[in-house]
């Protein structure tokens, strides 16, 4: 074998020419590349493989009869027939939840923020308007003043003779005239049915009241004024004696009765 020859057959089992289409038609054109050369030169095929198996034989010589290593053989060639298969990984839990795949499938993790247990829902708390009824009293009324009169006389001697101031004051039922009250306007005294009254020497006075009939509503009121002057023939103390009539809640009249000390000289 020459040395030419030996160069160009180490090179190609060293380095083979990288593969220019698919695996299969790449396997095809080497076969149909021997056979061409088988045909083309078999006789010089047949002499350089005689020779190298010559020469390897020669090269032994160790004691196991393994052949040396005269050169690094270059990294294998991975032939892809298949669509690569993807082996799945566990992820590492996190703090906030679990990541878990299953046959290619990701499961989103689950961040947990407070116990559950089942299927038990967060509780609810309801809070309801609290109504109030206020029962309100109703209003205080102020209790109806009594039906009375108070009656004060204030007699003055000069000589023989004597005036007399009267005041009256109360609470009475306003008289009506025709079904109605008598006006607003109408004095104390005028609200009586009448005045009498008695000298104490025979002698008598008093004044009559219109003609009216008792009502119902209610009046307080005060009045002062004087009556006639009366002179006395002797000297003497004589009893003064006044009257006066005034309506009541039963709508009848009621006589108010007062008397004082008259003395003359």
């Amino acid at each position: 074998m020459t040395d030419d020859l030996k160069q160009q057959f180490e090179r190609l089992v060293a380095d083979p020419p990288p593969p220019s289409a698919s695996p299969s038609e790449s396997v095809f054109a080497r076969v149909r590349s021997v056979r061409r050369r088988r045909t083309a030169g078999a006789l010089t095929l047949a002499s350089a493989a005689v020779v190298a198996v010559a020469v390897a034989a020669s090269n032994l010589s160790d004691l196991d009869s393994r052949p040396p290593v005269t050169q690094t053989p270059s990294a294998p060639v991975t032939v892809v027939t298949g669509p690569p298969t993807s082996t799945p990984t566990s992820a590492a839990p996190t703090a906030t939840g679990t990541t878990r795949t299953t046959q290619g499938t990701t499961t989103a993790p689950r961040t947990t923020t407070g116990s559950t247990k089942g299927s038990e829902q967060p509780a609810t708390t309801t809070t309801k308007p609290t109504t109030r009824t206020t029962n309100t009293p109703p209003p205080v009324q102020p209790p109806a003043r009594p039906i009375e009169v108070d009656v004060v006389l204030k007699p003055t001697v000069t000589d023989r003779t004597v005036s007399v101031k009267v005041t009256v004051s109360g609470t009475v039922v306003v008289p009506t005239i025709d079904g109605k009250d008598l006006p607003a306007d109408t004095s104390f005294l005028n609200l009586s049915g009448g005045t009498q009254y008695y000298w104490g020497d025979g002698g008598e006075g008093g004044s009559d009241g219109m003609t009216a009939q008792c009502g119902t509503n209610r009046r307080t009121g005060r009045e002062t004024y004087s009556i006639e002057t009366h002179t006395y023939t002797k000297p003497g103390t004589y009893t003064l004696r006044y009257s006066v009539w005034y309506c009541n809640a039963e709508r009848r009249v009621f006589t108010v009765t007062e008397t004082a000390k008259v003395t003359v000289r």
